[in-house]
């Protein structure tokens, strides 16, 4: 089970003006518990949906045929066409879950950068590769252009069957994409309108091409299912999501923490960050006065690139770590250093690791910098998904919280509508 310890927020960690007395912080906990009802009740209403998702075993079976079916075309790349949403959780999934071959099977491309896409494009087999177009309206400018881009070229080479190096992943009824994949016979899976991009991971969005990768994704679910679960029967204090939430509120409207860094001491979770600063920054972020800004790093590689400034610069941050308590390999040092560096002789990695991220919260911690740490049992299927589902709903508590609508994106939405008219001229 994933845990959360927040000692290291308390007062008596960190003295009261930087920290919350344990009693206060249990009693915030009881007073906001109703918050979390609040968002089970409101599962059906739109973006809520992300609740829903874990229960979708349909989907599971219907995408392991899907990709059994695809076995016999051998693909040696599948390509996400697809841009925020649509491919970060991907990303991040892929990234922790896959390894060698299947990591570099599966690629994203979520920029139009035109050096990064001519690259990328005459250095595949576009003969072997299969392309995941994903845009819930059909209407999104960057993976609708690279779809042309790409159309264009397997339709000169494949001119009678080009329909099979794509998949859609669209609206159910209505939008371009759905049009084109019923005109063209192109195999289309559904997205529930309910759902926005940063939520999607868990629906068709990210299942489709995380299974072709190879990715479990029963247990995806499975983890999300459980996380779910685990938040609607806990109460106060031991909630991880509710916990996790009012540290954030709190550092930040109480203690002028305006900034969340994430940092996992995992290679494998690093892209995890990308995927939650996103979530975080286009839900909360929705007036002058609302919005924690997300800050990426990585443990240990960020001791040493970031580490000076949230030591001895403003104190205006709250640290989120990410511990893993057992990895997949772990090698281990022999008798073999010399007597200065003797301390690391015997040691797994996992040893090491360990003892940097021990010593950068306790360093913080010293320094009277609040920090809270997420402990993940090990990174699988399971405890990702379990991880999705815990900031999902942790930002779904923080809306509440600052009192905004936690699944809209007007300011976004502002700038698409300006590239659109620029476009037409």
């Amino acid at each position: 089970m994933i845990y959360i310890s927040f000692s290291n927020i308390l007062s008596k960690s960190i003295g009261m003006k930087n920290g919350i007395s344990e009693s206060k912080f249990n009693s915030l906990c009881t007073k906001n518990q109703p918050l979390v009802q609040e968002v089970f009740r409101a599962k059906n209403k739109d973006g809520y949906d992300f609740l829903n998702l874990p229960n979708n075993t349909s989907i599971v079976r219907k995408i392991k045929k899907f990709v059994d079916e695809q076995a016999k075309n051998k693909w040696q790349k599948i390509v996400v066409l697809g841009i925020g949403g649509s491919a970060l959780g991907t990303i991040a999934a892929n990234s922790a879950l896959n390894s060698g071959h299947e990591r570099h099977k599966l690629h994203v491309l979520d920029n139009i950068d035109p050096d990064y896409i001519s690259d990328f494009l005459e250095n595949i087999n576009i003969s072997k590769t299969l392309f995941v177009v994903i845009s819930k309206s059909g209407s999104t400018v960057e993976p609708m252009a690279l779809y042309g881009l790409v159309k264009e070229k397997l339709a000169d080479k494949f001119p009678n069957n080009y329909q099979k190096h794509f998949v859609f992943i669209t609206d159910p009824k209505k939008g371009l994409l759905r049009k084109i994949a019923k005109e063209e016979g192109i195999t289309a899976f559904d997205i529930s309108p309910k759902i926005g991009g940063r939520f999607s991971v868990l629906s068709s969005a990210g299942l489709v091409p995380l299974a072709l990768a190879g990715v479990d994704i029963g247990a995806l679910l499975r983890g999300a299912r459980e996380m779910r679960e685990a938040i609607k029967k806990m109460k106060s204090a031991k909630n991880p999501a509710l916990t996790l939430a009012l540290s954030q509120f709190f550092m930040d409207i109480k203690r002028g923490k305006a900034m969340t860094v994430l940092m996992p001491y995992s290679s494998k979770l690093s892209r995890f960050s990308d995927w939650y600063r996103q979530l975080l920054a286009e839900s909360i972020g929705k007036n002058k006065k609302t919005g924690p800004t997300p800050i990426n790093a990585l443990g240990t590689t960020d001791q040493h690139s970031q580490l000076q400034l949230y030591a001895e610069g403003p104190n205006n941050k709250l640290i989120i770590f990410f511990r893993i308590l057992r990895h997949k390999s772990d090698p281990k040092l022999g008798d073999i250093m010399p007597k200065e560096l003797s301390y690391l002789n015997d040691k797994k990695l996992s040893n090491i690791l360990d003892a940097a991220y021990v010593g950068t919260a306790e360093s913080l911690t010293a320094k009277k910098r609040p920090n809270l740490t997420v402990e993940v049992p090990k990174v699988d299927a399971k405890n990702l998904g379990a991880l999705f589902m815990l900031f999902e709903f942790q930002v779904a508590l923080l809306g509440l919280m600052y009192k905004v609508d936690a699944f809209n994106q007007p300011g976004v939405e502002h700038g698409k509508q300006i590239t659109k008219k620029l476009l037409s001229k």
